[in-house]
């Protein structure tokens, strides 16, 4: 059965992986046969759910798939699995070693080749313009946008290192790990419905979510031709604890369909995206029909 799924040796790099969205993400890819790597400022809250994972489930890709060997506790050596890396997504560049520590760039193991980067990193603030301050605004855009902007340089500028060693190195690479690099590679962005659809108190967390989907529509123009698609996920108001302290019903009446999304939904989309292989510049409203009305 493993030939069957969909996501079967693709190694996946997840932002704000613990966060309602993005460990749903990396559960329903674990469960479709990636291998995972989680990033987030929290370990203890990274190793949980890298424990959680379903496994890795083909052992029979050693050679592709292998987890790098390393000292550090969270990533096991015996066979391929899942691994995490405590880093903060907004550090312009300063976390890039714990990224290469996590994934070589020179392996020959499925680590080293980064096939899906999910930006899901993101937090909330919600009050007034008037009330807002300096540091909470550049928190908002640091972590959303300009975290997005970072992870996804970095892989643009990793896949143009990674093909440089195997032009390099074309007679010691193996079948599958050649074959690997014919794959393309694809970035999903997580935005917001509020970036479309405004609401008092959101202007600064609607402006970082809108900055991603008019990063995404220009990156997937760039990286297109470099065999890395771009696109983005719109999720309208899915059952997270960002929303724990909002009143439920007052949400569901707004909503055509009448309730909430749920996080597994959201990762149906991604599941879709990081599959298709002709999905460049998908924009994909996730909500319920709410930005219709």
């Amino acid at each position: 059965m493993a030939a069957l799924l969909p996501l079967r040796a693709r190694h996946c790099l997840i932002t704000g992986a613990y966060g309602g969205i993005g460990a749903a993400i990396a559960t329903r890819f674990a469960a479709e046969g990636a291998l995972v790597t989680l990033l987030g400022r929290k370990e203890d809250k990274l190793r949980d759910l890298c424990a959680r994972l379903p496994p890795f489930p083909d052992s029979r890709l050693a050679p592709l798939s292998a987890a790098t060997a390393t000292s550090s506790p969270h990533v096991r050596e015996d066979k391929p699995a899942h691994s995490y890396a405590v880093m903060d997504v907004s550090a312009d560049g300063r976390d890039d070693a714990v990224l290469d520590g996590t994934c070589p760039i020179h392996s020959q193991q499925r680590t080293g080749q980064i096939d899906v980067l999910v930006n899901a990193a993101g937090i909330a603030q919600f009050q007034l313009l008037q009330n807002t301050s300096s540091q909470t605004a550049r928190e908002l855009v640091d972590t959303n946008l300009m975290g997005t902007i970072f992870m996804s340089r970095y892989m643009a500028q990793r896949m143009k290192r990674r093909r440089a060693d195997r032009d390099g190195k074309s007679e010691q690479r193996s079948f599958l790990l050649t074959m690997s690099f014919h794959l393309q590679a694809c970035i999903i962005n997580i935005a917001s419905l509020l970036a479309e659809k405004g609401s008092p108190g959101t202007s600064v967390y609607a402006a970082s979510k809108a900055g991603i989907i008019g990063f995404t529509h220009a990156l997937s123009v760039e990286l297109g031709p470099q065999r890395i698609r771009a696109n983005a996920i719109v999720p309208g108001y899915i059952e997270t604890n960002m929303l724990a302290s909002m009143s439920r019903e007052p949400l569901e009446k707004r909503i055509p369909l009448g309730r909430l999304g749920r996080p597994d939904e959201v990762a149906d989309a991604a599941v879709f995206l990081a599959q298709n292989t002709y999905a460049n510049n998908c924009i994909l409203n996730l909500d319920g029909g709410l930005s219709a009305v």
